[in-house]
């Protein structure tokens, strides 16, 4: 943290003072993992990887080196064979490195950290603040298939469910749809040709179906919107329910297919290609972290459980629980036949007439089946369709069509189960047994086709499944069937195009199953799985527009519904209230992710245990939160308890461990606890050299992350070390991408920088920037940082338009980041505040930095460096305003902040030295003597041998001046310029500049032969570097004219003067604002000389004036008015005297307000000339004018409206108002007593005066009292008895001598 101005280069993390900082933030880049397997990283890797480069954090800026987060170190273990593009996307934190610009200007005395704020900044490595990848909706620090795999696995373990199943589903890919498959498929497929039944290959089968000009015709990409219910009240009883969509698309037909995806694409259609394989996750539009379908209960997993209890249905029961059973499942399987569940196409099957027990008992099991699966019960579904079937074919044979309608509902849950070769074999079943009956029959045509689609579908052949679906959609609109069947087709053909990314579509289709399902169904684990499969895809849609489309409130409806279909603590509802974590985290509201995240970890343990592996996944994401939400202690805990899950299992998980080790490091990174987090990131880099070898991309940004660290201590030369040893494996292996070299090289500027060598830290990020400019282009967020290092290091060489402009792109940059959370917010807020301090425009400053402060304070809390750094800046607006009270109080807050977290370090000498400055300007000498001297101290402790410290000497020295503590000021001069020699010699620009300095301060003690020494050998080193007639010479000749002037040698004060005007002309120009002040000087000089009857000195002052009145610098305009009118004074030439001291309160006024002190003192020195001029009545104006204005600010009581009582005392006593007079002297009198203040001059001018005011109006004896007490204050002050106000006090005693006693 190096911090700012100052040498310091300690480099801090995270924030730093707006003005010089450069946080380096190790590398917010989060670790991309490959496997071994991997080869190296393709193009696209290098793009995102770049996203965060480490340096500076924030705090000045969030140096982090992306913005993903700081702790996402994504990682593919060996038999992972997918890296996850999207969590290898490094969002990138941009460093800052605050450095103000310099206001070591002749005309500032004491200039606030602004000129010498050195960089601390903050790892670009590690995105400090944000942890998440925003790119993507999913659980950053994990790659989702790996992740998402391991819960669905881990989910299936629970309570010792069906492995044999489990192994199953997690071997299932969509995509696997080869020969040997369909083959066994064929074996259960007899094809119906005209002439008899034929056994036929599925392949063949399908290939016959499609006509080559329907295969291409697929479903559009975009999609009109599709109008849902506006509002949704308690679900009434399904028979009673009509929805506006049904009732559309059955009553008169006015709603086509052609509706649901627009008239003009609906024909048209994508190539073939357009869809892709699906894999077996069921990866959904969340970033793959979020399973697109609800997995089934896991309770219901075994056979002999349901919550209707029913093991056996006997159509014969007696018994009255027999019978209900019985009327239970037949009520079902009456609503699965009404409902279109079920579609028979004859009455056999149907009816109730002749049906023999085993008929009701097969009609009953299918009922049950459907009530089952209706409730997400799909093993004891399963097994009650599985028994409907084996009753089926005994009493009507295996190939009966009748059997067809069982096969698929089958199908359909065994899809629920993610079993979908098994799915598979009987939807080809199924086929084969609807083909065997008239397929020209259009319900039958319906059928035929929705099964095909839902076979290819699970063989992952997409766009056969949608080219189906689409025909199958087209016969149900036909002739009115919005059945469940219907909805079935829409639901499944939602999910593939929502799986491709066709969101549009998908939501559509996903709207038209969700309207069906719930008139018919009310509030079932069907409705809730719909409701479920809309929100993920609606999330998916609303991230990728950016838009907000209520996804939320179909994730929570489907909630709801599970939460009164199950238990509280149940793995559904387990699942949503992840999909609802991960959504708020994508949307980077962090503080209800986490509270969902939470939420699914404590039910995660009542359904697991408190060791299980789904624990410790749902912890890397809760933990991710806080740590983006600024809660870094609650993020070590979290991300602890899941190491410690990780620790327990039995197999080899280094990969894991050395990834939360990685995650807790940063944490503690952001605590600024360095110690611990240097300690985890090198067990981390020891992990990984053991698993991936030392040019890996794992190691190398593990040492980026090590180097900030090792900045963040303050140990340069190691982190320079560190960084170059990156750069020697960068340059000399394969294995290191672009951005890995980029931000090496980052890094290796952000050391030298703090190392105070600007032209190699300038070449070092100009080098980083163009690495990472070849591979991200010119409008990647992940540039942002180098930018802003670049411009603190034109800050500190004083090139503030350079500056601006790298800031401002930083700014243009970060806006560019399409999801920005809270902290990127506030370091874009906080660099705009930078850019328009350095304009001047300090209220917008200030504006800027209160938006940021309570930005970073939501995300911290209480003491963080950021906060600090930001209460600096926002302490240096205030003083640089002139408001000393505020600046002082948000110094203050920032000291104890700096103290409680650095120690004694630069920067918080950094703060005392800022604190002194007010003091000084407060004349509160002991506390500014206080806080400069613990300033110095710890300097000169940290700083050594740095070139910083020649810098701070000299600011300090001037600070000791203004004090005038000579001794320090002398000491400090002399140890700047011995420091300064020792590095550069004698004849280099920083010796010249510092005898300058010391001149000047010399001048100042009266020591004036030795302030000419050293202005002459300053005139000689710039004159042998510059030439002699340089502006650098110029600048001394004119100090060393001042120094003359003051001596009284006037002639050569003039010579010297006049060469330095004549350089400044030639060179500057004649309107330049160093010309104006030697002009000033000039007629100064001819004022003190008294050649004042002439033009002399008027000429000059006049071409001072105009020139800076043209520059507009106000301080500056109102020192020539004043010396003009001190011209106009001389020569008695009261009125245009006036009018220029007229002038000057004007200007006042206009800078300050009618109600400052500073107008105050205008209208007095106004006063004073009008009351030399003989116009009493306009004194009297003014002075009452500075008596109201110093009433209101300082109180009636105050010593200085005592002293205009007195100037208002004696201009009345002037104009024989002597009531008035007394009246005034008496109050002046009353309060200087109360002041309790030391007798002074003015005090006995007034009692002399009091004295004459008694004598006319009668009171001699109170005057004689007043006259002596005037002289004893007289000779109190050692004023001699020869004095003239001594001579006439006595002359006015003895004018009346002990006439009072006569009296």
């Amino acid at each position: 943290q190096s911090d700012r101005s100052l040498g310091a280069h300690e480099i801090q993390t995270n924030n730093r003072d707006t003005t010089q900082r450069a946080s380096i933030k190790s590398s917010d880049l989060e670790d991309v993992f490959a496997s071994e397997e991997v080869e190296r990283m393709d193009s696209e890797l290098i793009q995102n990887n770049d996203r965060e480069m480490f340096l500076p954090n924030n705090g000045h800026s969030r140096h982090s080196f992306g913005k993903s987060s700081d702790l996402d170190d994504v990682s593919a273990s060996e038999q992972v064979e997918i890296i996850d593009q999207e969590l290898i996307e490094n969002d990138y934190n941009s460093m800052r490195m605050h450095n103000r610009p310099s206001r070591l200007d002749a005309a500032s005395e004491v200039s606030s950290m602004d000129s010498f704020a050195s960089p601390v900044f903050r790892s670009q490595f590690g995105n400090n603040d944000s942890f998440s990848s925003l790119d993507s909706l999913a659980s950053p620090t994990h790659d989702m298939r790996v992740n998402e795999a391991q819960r669905q696995a881990a989910e299936r373990d629970v309570k010792d469910t069906k492995t044999d199943d489990i192994d199953q589903v997690a071997d299932v890919s969509f995509t696997k749809t080869d020969d040997d498959h369909l083959e066994e498929i064929s074996q259960a497929v007899d094809v119906a040709d005209e002439g008899g039944m034929t056994q036929q290959n599925p392949r063949e089968l399908m290939e016959k179906e499609l006509s080559s000009s329907s295969r291409s015709r697929l479903l559009p990409d975009k999609a009109s919107s599709f109008h849902s219910r506006a509002s949704r009240g308690s679900k009434p009883h399904p028979e009673k329910k009509t929805s506006f969509l049904l009732e559309r698309m059955s009553s008169d037909n006015s709603m086509s297919v052609r509706d649901i995806f627009g008239d003009d694409n609906f024909d048209g259609g994508f190539e073939a290609s357009a869809l892709t394989d699906v894999d077996g996750f069921q990866a959904s539009g969340l970033a793959n972290d979020v399973a697109l379908h609800l997995e089934h209960s896991t309770k219901s997993m075994s056979s002999y459980f349901s919550t209707d209890g029913i093991d056996h249905i006997d159509p014969r029961a007696t018994c009255h629980e027999g019978q209900d059973d019985f009327d239970f499942a037949m009520k079902a399987y009456a609503n699965g036949i009404k409902y279109g569940h079920f579609d028979f196409h004859d009455g056999d099957a149907a009816g109730d007439e002749n049906s023999n027990d085993q008929v009701l008992a097969a009609r009953a099991y299918m009922g049950l089946g459907f009530a089952r699966q209706c409730k997400g019960e799909l093993e004891s579904s399963l097994d009650a369709y599985t028994k409907s079937l084996d009753l089926w074919e005994d009493e009507v044979g295996e190939n009966n069509p009748v059997n067809a309608s069982i096969q698929f509902a089958m199908g359909t849950v065994l899809i629920e189960m993610q079993r979908q070769l098994d799915a598979s074999d009987h939807f080809a079943k199924a086929i084969y047994l609807l083909k065997s009956r008239n397929p020209a029959d259009g319900g039958i045509r319906a059928s035929i086709l929705s099964t095909e689609g839902m076979l290819f579908s699970v063989l992952g052949e997409a766009n056969r499944a949608i080219e189906f679906f689409r025909q199958a959609v087209l016969l149900y609109q036909s002739d009115g069937s919005m059945n469940l069947k219907f909805a079935t087709v829409m639901f499944e053909m939602g999910s593939i195009l929502s799986q491709h990314g066709h969101y549009d579509d998908s939501v559509n289709c996903f709207k038209f199953a969700l309207e069906i399902r719930e008139a018919l169904l009310g509030d079932s684990f069907v409705v809730a799985r719909t409701h479920y499969s809309l929100g993920v895809t609606k999330a998916s849609q609303e991230l990728e527009a950016n838009t907000d489309n209520a996804s939320a409130s179909h994730l929570e409806e489907a909630l709801r519904i599970c939460q009164l279909e199950f238990e509280a603590e149940h793995l559904q509802s387990a699942i949503i209230i992840h999909a609802l974590g991960v959504l708020n985290e994508r949307k980077g509201d962090f503080l209800s992710a986490s509270g969902w995240f939470a939420k699914e970890r404590s039910m995660r343990k009542i359904l697991s245990g408190e060791d299980h592996e789904t624990v410790a996944s749902v912890s890397v994401d809760l933990g991710t939160c806080y740590y983006n939400s600024g809660k870094y202690d609650l993020a070590i805990s979290t991300f602890e308890d899941g190491l410690r899950i990780i620790l327990l299992a039995e197999n080899d998980r280094s990969l894991e461990v050395a990834e939360a080790l990685y995650k807790i490091a940063s944490c503690h990174d952001s605590l600024c606890n360095y110690e611990e987090s240097l300690e985890k990131f090198l067990e981390v880099k020891k992990i990984r050299e053991a698993l991936f070898g030392v040019e890996s991309s794992p190691v190398i940004q593990t040492m980026l992350r090590i180097g900030n660290i090792l900045l963040c201590q303050g140990e340069v030369t190691k982190a320079l070390d560190c960084f170059s040893e990156v750069l020697g494996i960068g340059y000399a292996s394969d294995n290191v991408n672009a951005v890995e070299v980029a931000n090496a090289l980052y890094g290796r500027g952000c050391a030298q920088f703090c190392g105070f060598h600007l032209a190699d830290a300038m070449k070092s990020f100009s080098e980083s920037l163009n690495w990472k400019l070849a591979a991200l282009g010119e409008d990647d967020p992940g540039l942002a940082c180098i930018f802003y290092q670049m411009a603190h290091v034109y800050l500190e060489q004083s090139e503030t338009e350079e500056a601006i402009t790298c800031f401002e792109e930083y700014a243009r940059l970060q806006k560019l980041e399409t999801q920005r959370n809270l902290h990127d917010n506030a370091e874009i807020c906080y660099a705009e505040g930078i850019v328009a301090k350095l304009k001047g425009r300090q209220d917008a400053a200030l504006s800027f930095y209160q938006q940021a402060l309570a930005m970073f304070a939501t995300l911290f809390g209480g003491d963080h460096e950021k906060v600090a750094s930001i209460h600096f800046d926002i302490g240096c607006v205030y003083s640089a305003m002139g408001n000393y009270e505020d600046a002082l109080s948000h110094f203050q807050n920032c000291l104890l902040q700096r103290r409680k977290l650095l120690g004694s370090h630069v920067d918080v000498a950094n703060t005392l030295y800022e604190m002194a400055s007010i003091y000084s300007q407060q004349d509160s000498v002991q506390l500014a003597v206080k806080c400069l001297t613990e300033s110095d101290r710890i300097w000169k402790a940290k700083l050594k041998n740095n070139e910083k410290l020649t810098s701070v000497l000299v600011l300090s020295a001037k600070l000791w001046k203004s004090l005038q503590c000579y001794q320090a000021a002398e000491e400090n001069f002399e140890k700047a310029l011995e420091h300064a020699i020792s590095l550069y010699g004698q004849e280099h620009e920083l010796v010249s500049s510092i005898l300058l300095s010391l001149g000047e301060f010399l001048q100042e003690i009266n020591q004036i032969q030795q302030s000419l020494f050293c202005f002459d050998e300053s005139i000689h080193v710039r004159t042998a570097l510059h030439g002699a007639d340089s502006p650098n010479v110029a600048e001394v000749e004119y100090s060393k004219g001042v120094a003359l002037l003051f001596q009284g040698d006037f002639e050569a004060a003039s010579n010297c003067l006049t060469r330095a005007l004549t350089i400044r002309q030639k060179h500057l120009g004649p309107m330049d604002g160093a010309v104006g002040d030697t002009l000033n000087t000039i007629g100064f000089l001819q004022l003190r000389m008294g050649n004042i009857s002439g033009q002399e000195a008027l000429d000059p002052l006049t071409e001072a004036l105009e020139i800076r009145r043209a520059i507009g610098n106000m301080a500056k305009v109102i020192s020539t008015l004043q010396n003009i009118g001190s011209v106009y004074k001389k020569r008695k030439e009261y009125d245009s005297c006036i009018e220029i001291h007229s002038e000057i309160l004007s200007i006042r006024q206009d800078e300050f307000g009618a109600h400052d002190l500073c107008v105050a003192d205008a209208w007095i020195n106004l006063a004073n000339l009008q009351t030399s001029g003989g116009r009493l009545v306009e004194a009297t104006v003014s002075y009452e004018e500075a008596l109201r204005i110093r009433t209101l600010v300082k109180g009636y009581n105050h010593m200085s409206v005592a002293q205009v009582l007195f100037k208002l005392g004696s201009l009345n006593l002037r104009q024989n108002n002597y009531t008035d007079a007394k009246q005034l002297f008496e109050e002046y009198m009353r309060i200087r007593a109360e002041e309790e203040a030391d007798p002074d001059e003015e005090m006995a001018q007034a009692l002399t005066l009091m004295g004459d005011l008694q004598k006319e109006t009668g009171e001699k004896s109170k005057a004689q009292i007043n006259w002596s007490s005037a002289q004893e204050i007289y000779q109190q002050l050692d004023y001699p008895d020869s004095h003239p106000k001594l001579r006439k006090l006595r002359a006015r005693q003895k004018a009346s001598p002990f006439g009072w006693l006569l009296k």
